[in-house]
């Protein structure tokens, strides 16, 4: 044996006595699996345990620092900032065998649900008691409740019902040296002491690990309404997204730049509502209760917007599938992973006063360094935030932090966010440092290192 089979042995049985021969994986068991969503990235951990409950991950936790093993969460390995990335001195905890939606509540307008539920399934098990958790993101189906709050998930919804954050009431949760956090609050308003569920959104298991939730939940649309528009110039999108926000029931605003849709219509899959042509595509839309009312307010939106010359050309959908047809044009993630192969994906949020001049910029700089750049621009545009798909062929990974500093350095001058929704993980950590103040970065690490000395969970991640 080597020095280290031993202690490896250990481990190994008394993770079994914890979770059992079903709730741990050897590395044989999970080589088809990645740490990242969009390329192979293999685990590197000994050990994949699954446990059952809170308290099963309490007791992993408690073991594997008594073995000096740090901790790698996993949820849906659905983040593309690298959170799920290991190392052979890491044991995985995965979630996936708790996926327990434990209630629905009517009346009170609440789910609980265990962290490894996929946002998928409690969509499906609200809409079944008429209500509706407005969390909505293309990954939902894999993407988990966990994960969601860690990252402090956005999507598609945003502009309406806000981020994970604005969705959450209440939070279980284990801590670095095994202690379980259980602050499942049900209510609206609580004031008892500090919001400690606020420690777990968007710190990415740095702080803890999210076991179960409490999350609001409103009252089901039973109305839809989606357009999809191309537009002539950004100041021609931005006076339609003004006109578009007096609308009560919107819910969606997307903007696709040229270089995305002729992506799309070209990739002969069916993403060709309107002929291209047009440097901007706008997705537009609104989700109420009222039938007549809803599409009244939504066409007179769409009429006022042609009289003032702010659509070039459009289709107002008129049935439910043409609704799905829409959306899938902004959906279009792996039309970009079968046209680019590799690729660096960005994440950004900026004022809308700057977005056309940063955009443009950071192209400019792009070109200017690398030959052979090309890009995807496309995102949530009524809640800041821009998504850029950038590759440079073949080298695409090797410099992908290159690529990152280039579209950083020309985000910096306009006060923007690395990231808006997605996270830091580990890409990202040497960027959060150099674009975070002092003071923010200092009372950062003090917090984590308060309750998580050793660097334990997630080690890698963040700061």
């Amino acid at each position: 044996m080597t020095g280290q089979e031993p202690a490896l042995e250990s481990l190994r049985s008394g993770l079994l006595e914890i979770v059992g021969k079903s709730g741990l994986l050897d590395p044989e068991d999970v080589a088809a699996r990645s740490c990242d969503p969009f390329r192979h990235v293999a685990i590197q951990s000994p050990f994949v345990v699954r446990p059952g409950s809170t308290e099963e991950v309490s007791q992993v936790v408690k073991l594997a620092a008594g073995h000096g093993f740090g901790i790698v969460t996993h949820g849906g390995r659905t983040g593309v900032a690298g959170g799920a990335y290991t190392r052979p001195d890491t044991i995985v905890i995965s979630l996936e065998r708790m996926s327990r939606i434990e209630e629905v509540c009517e009346l009170d307008q609440v789910a609980v649900v265990q962290a490894g539920v996929p946002v998928e399934a409690l969509h499906q098990a609200a809409e079944a008691r008429g209500l509706f958790y407005p969390v909505d993101l293309g990954a939902k189906g894999s993407a988990t409740m966990g994960g969601t709050i860690a990252t402090n998930a956005g999507g598609n919804h945003v502009i309406r019902w806000g981020m994970t954050r604005q969705n959450l009431l209440g939070v279980e949760a284990v801590l670095a040296d095994g202690t379980i956090v259980s602050a499942m609050n049900r209510l609206i308003k609580n004031n008892m002491g500090y919001d400690l569920k606020q420690l777990f959104i968007g710190t990415e298991g740095t702080i803890g690990i999210v076991t179960r939730a409490v999350v609001k939940l409103v009252p089901l649309p039973t109305t839809q309404d989606v357009a999809f528009v191309g537009v002539e110039g950004m100041d021609k999108v931005l006076a339609l997204l003004n006109l578009a926000r007096g609308v009560p029931s919107l819910s969606a605003f997307e903007v696709m730049w040229r270089d995305y849709y002729e992506l799309m219509a070209e990739s002969d899959s069916g993403r060709r509502p309107i002929e291209p042509g047009h440097p901007y595509y706008v997705l537009i839309e609104s989700m109420g209760r009222d039938p007549d009312a809803d599409r009244a307010a939504f066409e007179r939106l769409i009429d006022a917007a042609y009289a003032k010359g702010l659509i070039a050309d459009g289709v107002l959908a008129t049935s439910d599938r043409q609704k799905r047809e829409l959306w899938r044009v902004r959906e279009g993630s792996e039309i970009i992973v079968r046209e680019f192969g590799t690729f660096v994906s960005f994440d950004i949020s900026v004022e809308l006063r700057s977005v056309e001049r940063f955009v443009e910029e950071a192209y400019v700089a792009l070109r200017q360094r690398f030959q052979n750049v090309r890009g995807t621009t496309f995102g949530h545009l009524g809640d800041n935030n821009i998504h850029l798909g950038i590759t440079i062929g073949d080298e695409t990974i090797a410099r992908t932090m290159e690529i990152e500093e280039v579209v950083f350095d020309a985000l910096q001058p306009y006060g923007g966010s690395i990231t808006a929704e997605h996270g830091i993980g580990t890409v990202k950590s040497e960027f959060l440092r150099k674009y975070k103040s002092e003071g923010e970065l200092g009372l950062m690490r003090r917090l984590r290192t308060a309750l998580d000395p050793d660097r334990r969970l997630n080690p890698d991640v963040m700061i």
